[in-house]
């Protein structure tokens, strides 16, 4: 790779992190799992979780959990005091190709 290569490549990526914040703040709040799903695409169901991590990263989402204790991701437009307070906190989320395909047989 060369260093326009990388250029590039970063300037892709700042795009559709982009396009992933306004797409949640269009559709907020949402299911994560309805957001980030592409029932057709594996690989684009983990570029999706890729890109709205730089979201959560950045506090411009959140994800809370449902009375079910189901992740709901939500748009953050501003923050609160409060908000700013709290401590970031990191969470790996695992999706395998296989429960990625039980998903989708279910119906998600």
């Amino acid at each position: 790779m060369k260093e326009g290569d990388i250029q590039r490549q970063e300037n892709g990526t700042s795009v559709l992190v982009r396009s992933v914040s306004l797409l949640l703040k269009q559709h907020s709040p949402i299911s994560l799992f309805e957001f980030v799903i592409n029932p057709r695409s594996f690989g684009q169901t983990i570029e999706n979780i890729f890109y709205l991590s730089f979201s959560v990263r950045d506090a411009r989402a959140k994800i809370t959990l449902d009375r079910n204790g189901l992740p709901i991701v939500s748009y953050v437009d501003t923050l609160s005091e409060s908000d700013m307070m709290i401590e970031n906190k990191q969470c790996i989320l695992e999706m395998t190709m296989a429960q990625w395909e039980v998903g989708n047989l279910c119906g998600s």
